[in-house]
């Protein structure tokens, strides 16, 4: 019965419920200190079966390192499952009582069906486990321990070994370890939890309220570790929808942000290398003055040429560092003629539609100082006001959605050629811009209505160049706040690159949920007080700022970020996706096609799934084959959930796939074909009673995509092993790249 109640998108991404397992109702569900005091409060009616509770045996699994991850965790307190279970209790009393006098009573469907037999067993089962569960609880408040104080569960972490296979972002972390490694094994590793795990045990422990499984569920990325019950406990399992409901809540957002501080304060900030000096008690006054900051794909976090105000770690997510990608006007840029002509030109753009709206925008005073320069140039003291003023329409503004709701509306609008071009790859529906695209959008729009008036951009900036990503635990913005220099490139939340405007859908930028990074922000004061209250980290900082300044050697791995920050193709290509990039090496590839056979004969259906096609990187063609994307949009809106991860992070289409292309037109990278189904399906006669006189829509034609040969005994690439001259592999591009020497 309980399987039943679960809809498709639930039972795709979790396991089947198991001997104690329940779904819980609205009722139940707000009795948890979780959902407790929420301002908006969240509507569990509208969302049957998104959360499942999990009440988990000792020795129990509940993720796999490296499996396909969508959902997250909390771990419930003890007087979170008493409350529960007193609720439940009154509804089954109730519901005897009304059933032994024929009465009406309001009780959960599962339970009208139970017998009252079963009802009365079910009684007695509520009350011994809340016997149990009160003498826990009696035993914790007699020792006075919190929930986070409790461990009732342990994240562990598998690397090495035949049956432990590095998977997915697994693989970076296996380099970590091998002795091959050149780099200094790190104390703690960043994992899909609540604090980093001990890199010497390879475990942490869970307690009690903590929640886990976040980055799995918020950006689909493979399970970071093995979660195992270590004592007997109960979890709530639940979908994106209802997480990104408490983000949104103002006070389970302060709570978390209360948890947050404690842990990444604990755990990122104090374990690096510059803070592991400083006494406990000076670190700990730091605890109230750290700002958690969360963004969402192309937000920019700071701009290059701004002011170096704070430092920050990451908790979570990725971010790009661009060089000559500021939007902001700068006084450099500024000429007498500039000044002489800004004043007239805006004067005249307001009497349009376009630059009404920017001059409604701009500050009283900035519009007066204007007004009073319409025959002079801007006065020398009141030019910073006038940019300050500009920045704030640029940072702010919002026009593009008042000029139409699609991107071709904007272009009619504005009629610029320039305009259309920097908008050329921007998402079609103009309220899905992101930040970086409407500062973008703005500055070049002012260009247009001041030819004469505004700088050019592009005549002070060369071409934009992606100097590196950053991910969990990394750090940036320290050189700046040290050396007092203002920032030197433009950091900004990064997500999934877009496939261009014919593979993108109307409801996201590239079909994808939008991934968010987690920030931890300090500020310059704090940060550099730290640094001088201790000789010893001074030094470090100091060796630190060397390190940064000291040019990259040729034949380094700096060498080799410096090369790649100078090719845009890493980024156009979405290279930094590939989980399980195939590359074929052009210096040692025949052309023989060993590896397209061997792909052929792993296959049931006698297709292919990789062609020798695609484009090049280096020395490297990057052929047409799923790559196993960090952020795979090709699984977002089948419409029957016929796509998944494997537990290699392979992409998987099941059978059921009605033939509808949207994985494949939603792929930016061309890696799922659609191939034609021979015969038709005959229904059966129950099946034709069933539809009665209803169309029935053939099923002509079947999504295939590189599974990475999962479904042949070997599952491993047949492709790579088939390849006589080693030019055939699989990597994980992050890894690859950034760290090969």
């Amino acid at each position: 019965m309980a399987d039943a109640m679960l809809p498709v998108a639930l039972a795709e991404v979790t396991d089947p419920l198991q001997t104690g397992d329940e779904m819980l109702t609205a009722d139940e569900l707000k009795q948890l200190s979780i959902f407790d005091g929420l301002k908006k409060g969240l509507s569990f009616d509208r969302f049957p079966g998104t959360t499942i509770l999990r009440r988990c045996e000792k020795g129990r699994v509940l993720v796999r390192q490296g499996s396909a991850g969508a959902t997250a965790y909390t771990i419930l307190t003890t007087q979170d499952v008493i409350k529960v279970r007193e609720s439940q209790l009154g509804s089954v009393k109730k519901l005897i009582a009304a059933k032994e006098s024929n009465g009406p009573a309001e009780a959960h469907q599962y339970l009208h069906d139970l017998s009252l037999a079963e009802l009365k067993q079910k009684q007695r089962d509520i009350e011994t486990e809340l016997v149990s569960l009160k003498k826990r609880q009696a035993d914790f408040d007699a020792s006075h321990t919190p929930p986070n104080k409790r461990p009732v569960a342990s994240a562990h972490l598998l690397l090495g070994g035949a049956d432990n296979k590095p998977k997915g972002l697994l693989h970076r972390f296996q380099r970590m370890f091998s002795s091959g490694s050149k780099s200094k094994n790190p104390a703690f590793i960043p994992i899909d939890g609540p604090a980093d795990m001990d890199a010497n045990t390879r475990r942490i422990p869970l307690h009690e309220s903590e929640l886990f499984g976040e980055m799995s569920c918020m950006n689909r990325a493979p399970r970071s570790a093995t979660v195992l019950a270590d004592s007997d406990c109960y979890m709530l399992e639940m979908l994106r929808n209802v997480l990104d409901m408490l983000h949104k809540d103002p006070v389970y957002q302060k709570k978390l942000d209360e948890v947050y501080r404690e842990r990444v304060l604990d755990g990122h900030v104090r374990r690096l290398s510059i803070f592991e000096d400083i006494p406990d008690a000076e670190f700990a006054a730091l605890r109230g003055r750290l700002e958690l900051v969360e963004k969402q794909a192309g937000d920019v976090i700071f701009e290059e040429g701004e002011e170096s105000d704070s430092f920050y770690v990451i908790r979570s997510g990725l971010v790009k560092v661009v060089k000559n990608a500021w939007t902001f006007f700068r006084a450099n840029e500024f000429n007498d003629t500039h000044w002489a002509s800004l004043g007239p030109e805006l004067l005249y753009a307001a009497r349009e539609h376009v630059g009404s709206m920017i001059w409604q925008k701009l500050s009283a005073d900035v519009r007066a100082t204007l007004e009073a320069s319409a025959k002079t140039p801007i006065p020398a003291d009141k030019r910073d006001e006038v940019i300050a003023s500009l920045n704030d329409l640029v940072r702010t503004g919002t026009i593009h959605t008042q000029l139409g709701k699609a991107v071709e509306d904007v272009i009619v609008e504005i009629d610029s050629p320039q305009v259309a071009i920097d908008c050329e790859h921007f998402p079609e529906e103009t309220e899905k811009w992101s930040e970086l695209e409407r500062r973008t959008f703005t500055r070049s729009l002012l260009e247009f209505l001041c030819p004469a008036g505004i700088p050019r951009r592009a005549a002070s900036s060369g071409a934009r160049r992606i100097l590196r990503y950053m991910g969990r635990g990394e750090t940036f913005g320290e050189l700046g706040v040290i050396t007092g220099a203002n920032r030197s490139a433009t950091i900004f939340a990064y997500d999934h690159p877009d496939g261009g405007a014919s593979q993108r859908l109307p409801d996201s930028r590239t079909g994808a949920v939008v991934s968010r990074t987690e920030l931890v922000k300090l500020s310059k004061a704090d940060f550099l007080q730290i640094v001088n209250q201790s000789p010893r980290v001074k030094a470090k900082v100091e060796a630190m700022i060397a390190n940064f300044q000291r040019p990259a050697s040729t034949g380094s791995s700096g060498g080799h970020l410096e090369s790649l920050s100078q090719s845009p193709e890493f980024e156009d290509l979405g290279l930094i996706q590939g989980q399980k990039l195939m590359l074929i090496d052009l210096d040692r590839c025949t052309r023989c096609g060993q590896c397209v056979e061997a792909c052929v004969a792993a296959h049931d259906d006698g297709r292919t799934r990789l062609y020798l096609d695609g484009p090049r990187f280096e020395k490297y063609l990057v052929p047409l084959t799923c790559r196993s994307c960090m952020d795979p949009v090709c699984m977002i809106g089948c419409p029957v959930g016929a796509i998944n991860r494997g537990d290699n992070g392979e992409i998987l289409i099941r059978d059921w796939c009605i033939g509808c292309s949207v994985c494949a037109d939603q792929c930016p990278y061309g890696s799922i074909q659609m191939g034609e189904l021979e015969g038709a399906i005959e229904l059966t006669d129950a099946q034709k009673a069933l539809l009665g006189d209803a169309d029935v829509k053939p099923v002509t034609h079947r999504a295939t995509v590189c599974d990475l040969c999962s479904s042949g005994p070997g599952k491993s690439p047949s492709c790579v092993y088939a390849c006589p001259h080693d030019a055939a592999m699989r990597v994980n591009a992050l890894d690859f790249f950034f760290t090969k020497s």
